[in-house]
C-alpha cells in the first residue's frame, strides 16, 4: 500500500516534497496553508504539476485527525519547525523537516538544543522516523568513492554552498541557518563520531555571507573545518565539499534526457548519481516503510542543529563584543 503524506507549507519549497512523493509512488493525501486563498493556489498549482487529489487545510490540528498520514513532510517557516514537528510526531506520522531542525529567533542555543534533543527522543520513543532534509548528504558517498585516502586521514575540511541572492532574500543569521546545514551535514556524515571541540568555534556573520571556522575530534585525529556560504548576485554559484586538497564539485543538472541528475567531481574523476533531493526522499520513504536508514536521521540531525547553534552562538557573542 502506498504511503499517506501530507506536506505542510507546500507553495515554496515544499512543492518539491510533494512532487517527489508522487513520482516516488506516495499517495500525497493534504497539504497545510496560512489562509483559504492560499489553499486554493497551493491546490491548483499541486494539481496541475502531478494531479494531487488530496485536500488542503489551514488547521494542522484537523489535517493530522482527519487524515491520519504515515509520513509528513516540515516545510513551513523555520520558527514553526518545532512545533510542527512535535505535533506530527504526536499524532504518530513519521518527519522528514525541512532544514533548520529549529528555530526561535528569541531563543537561547542551549534551549533550541533542547528542543531538538526532545523531539529525537520522542520520535525513538514512538518508532518513528525523523530526518532532516540536507539533501547534498547525497553526494558523500560518491565523494568516499572518489577520495578515499582524503576520508581515511582528514586533517582539514572546506565545504562552500553558495546561492542566487535575490530582493527581499534572506540575510545574515536567516542566510547562515539556511546554506550552512548543508556543509554541516556532508561534514558529519564522513565523520559520524565527530565531536566538536569546545572553543574552537569562530564565526562572522555578515549580510551576504557567513564564514566558520572551528575543530572537531575523530578517532584520536584532530580536523580543522573550514565553512563558507553566501548568496551571489551573479553565477557560477559553487557548492564544494572535502578534505584536504581533494575538493569536489558538486553539482545538479538535467542529462541528455531532461533528468536531473547529481554530479561529484574531484579532479578528473566524477561520479554522477540520483538527484539529490529524490535521494533524500526517497530514503525518508524508505526508512518509513522499515527499508533501511533515512539520509539524515534524527541523531545526526541533532549533532548538526547543535553545531550550527553553536556557530551562532559564537558569532554573536563576537559581534556583540566589538559593538
Amino acid at each position: 500500500m502506498a504511503l499517506r503524506v501530507a506536506v505542510l507549507g507546500a507553495s515554496g519549497f515544499g512543492r518539491h516534497h510533494a512532487k517527489w512523493y508522487a513520482q516516488l509512488g506516495c499517495e500525497v493525501v493534504a497539504f497545510l496553508g496560512s489562509s483559504p486563498r492560499s489553499v486554493a493556489a497551493t491546490g491548483a498549482a499541486l494539481e496541475q504539476a502531478f494531479g494531487f487529489r488530496g485536500r488542503g487545510y489551514t488547521s494542522l490540528a484537523e489535517l493530522l485527525a482527519a487524515e491520519r498520514p504515515d509520513a509528513v513532510s516540515v516545510c513551513t517557516p523555520p520558527p514553526l519547525h518545532g512545533e510542527h514537528v512535535l505535533a506530527a510526531l504526536e499524532a504518530g506520522s513519521s518527519v522528514l523537516c525541512e532544514k533548520p531542525f529549529v528555530w526561535n529567533p528569541d531563543a537561547s542555543g542551549g534551549v533550541l538544543a533542547a528542543e531538538a534533543r526532545r523531539l529525537v527522543e520522542l520520535a525513538e520513543q514512538k518508532g518513528l522516523v525523523l530526518s532532516v532534509n540536507t539533501q547534498y548528504v547525497a553526494a558523500a558517498e560518491p565523494y568516499r568513492h572518489l577520495a578515499p585516502a582524503a576520508v581515511a586521514a582528514p586533517s582539514r575540511f572546506y565545504g562552500q554552498m553558495t546561492s542566487k541572492s535575490r530582493p527581499n532574500g534572506r540575510q545574515g543569521r536567516d542566510l547562515c541557518l539556511d546554506l550552512m546545514p548543508h556543509p554541516i551535514s556532508f561534514l558529519l556524515a564522513l565523520l559520524p563520531d565527530a565531536e566538536l571541540r569546545l572553543g574552537s568555534v569562530r564565526a562572522r556573520v555578515e549580510d551576504e555571507a557567513t564564514k566558520a571556522h572551528f575543530e572537531v575530534e575523530t578517532s584520536g585525529r584532530v580536523c580543522s573545518a573550514t565553512l563558507e556560504v553566501a548568496h551571489l548576485h551573479e553565477g557560477p554559484f559553487p557548492r564544494r565539499f572535502g578534505f584536504g586538497d581533494s575538493i569536489a564539485d558538486v553539482t545538479v543538472a538535467p542529462d541528455a534526457e531532461g533528468v536531473y541528475r547529481g554530479c561529484v567531481r574531484v579532479g578528473d574523476a566524477e561520479r554522477v548519481c540520483d538527484d539529490f533531493m529524490k535521494t533524500s526522499v526517497e530514503r525518508f520513504c524508505g526508512a518509513v516503510r522499515g527499508e533501511g536508514a533515512p539520509l539524515v536521521g534524527a541523531r545526526a540531525a541533532l549533532r548538526g542543529i547543535e553545531l550550527l547553534l553553536a556557530m551562532l552562538e559564537q558569532a554573536g557573542a563576537a559581534a556583540g563584543g566589538t559593538g
